[in-house]
């Protein structure tokens, strides 16, 4: 699911952008905004059971204490209740849009390796099916193709079987879809390509 996740956190990131915004141009706003938004972004990622919904949990709270009188350590005591809230919230904003950007990286960072030991994988099914990407197609049936052959062949099932333990099936599918349609548009690219090739050395 962490391609689900990382849609999910990208859609949050950007609301959260336009929150700090707020801050910049309606501050008496921002508290507001911001206490709004957390509570949409903790529903929306709470099904997927990330961490980051527990904190986003932790951090409403921690707002709502400061509503009541408490002052955070690390805000100077005196202000009004507005100022200090304000202040908690723009902080307390800054450690999540931190914690969020870090999880999408992660997330990347994992997919891009898993993606490249499944284009391993597939390059070795090719050497041993040359007509593999003969009419593969960019739909589940073209996903279904390969995880069949990855699952069947000798060379490529450890890698699969480590695929499946690390990723859920979302993320393979997800990958998948991803290599498949680089396959056929390399190959429609060539295709297009010998032609004119053709044309030129005439």
């Amino acid at each position: 699911m962490q391609c689900i996740l990382r849609e999910k956190l990208l859609v949050q990131a950007t609301k959260l952008a336009g929150i700090s915004n707020v801050y910049r141009t309606e501050s008496y706003r921002f508290v507001d905004a911001y206490f709004a938004w957390l509570e949409e972004a903790e529903k929306d990622l709470s099904s997927l059971r990330s961490p980051i919904g527990i904190m986003l949990q932790a951090e409403k709270s921690s707002l709502i204490s400061v509503s009541d009188g408490y002052v955070p350590s690390q805000i100077q005591a005196g202000k009004n209740i507005r100022k200090i809230q304000r202040a908690a919230a723009a902080q307390s904003l800054e450690k999540v849009s931190r914690e969020i950007y870090s999880k999408i990286e992660y997330i990347d960072q994992t997919l891009d390796q898993s993606s490249e030991k499944l284009c391993n994988a597939i390059a070795v099914l090719e050497i041993k099916e040359p007509e593999l990407y003969n009419g593969l197609q960019v739909n589940q049936r073209g996903i279904d193709t390969i995880r069949k052959m990855l699952s069947k062949t000798p060379e490529t099932i450890p890698i699969y079987n480590y695929l499946c333990a690390k990723l859920a099936s979302t993320d393979i599918n997800y990958l998948l879809i991803d290599i498949i349609q680089k396959i056929v548009s390399n190959k429609t690219e060539k295709r297009t390509r010998q032609p004119q090739q053709l044309k030129a050395k005439n």
